[in-house]
């Protein structure tokens, strides 16, 4: 019985801790000698746009590692401002961006809302909320 209940707060501990995703990558270099670096970083920054025609430009504020360097790069993900749907990302803000201001060219008409998540290759930090509501209209 008394290894059943640890086991479970374990478990409870676990689940608790989830929302903090961390990784390991080998920083070192040369003779087989490997140092690590844990990957923690703050949930993904709001992102804000402003739209010309159909491009929407989108900037936000750098994330940064527990050790304070920052995340080399973002995804960026695109939602329907109305029925909260997502979509499509378009180029220049598609796939993993390296930088903090991408433009999507040739958004739809519509009302979009926009998020960050902070990336390292496969890593992936938490999703930053969404923008306020972004307004295409030709």
């Amino acid at each position: 019985m008394r290894v059943s209940v640890l086991a479970v707060l374990a478990l409870a501990a676990l689940v608790a801790a989830g929302a903090a995703r961390s990784a390991w990558i080998p920083t070192g270099v040369g003779n087989g000698k490997i140092r690590s670096k844990t990957m923690t970083a703050s949930t993904g920054n709001v992102p804000s746009g402003s739209v010309a025609g159909s491009s929407v430009t989108l900037t936000w504020s750098a994330s940064q590692f527990a050790d304070g360097a920052n995340v080399p790069q973002y995804v960026i993900k695109r939602y329907n401002a109305i029925t909260n749907a997502l979509q499509t990302t378009l180029a220049n803000c598609n796939g993993l961006v390296g930088a903090t201001t991408c433009t999507e060219n040739g958004v739809p008409i519509g009302t979009w809302k926009y998020t960050v998540t902070p990336a390292a290759g496969a890593w992936h930090g938490i999703e930053g909320a969404k923008s306020a509501t972004i307004t295409v209209l030709i």
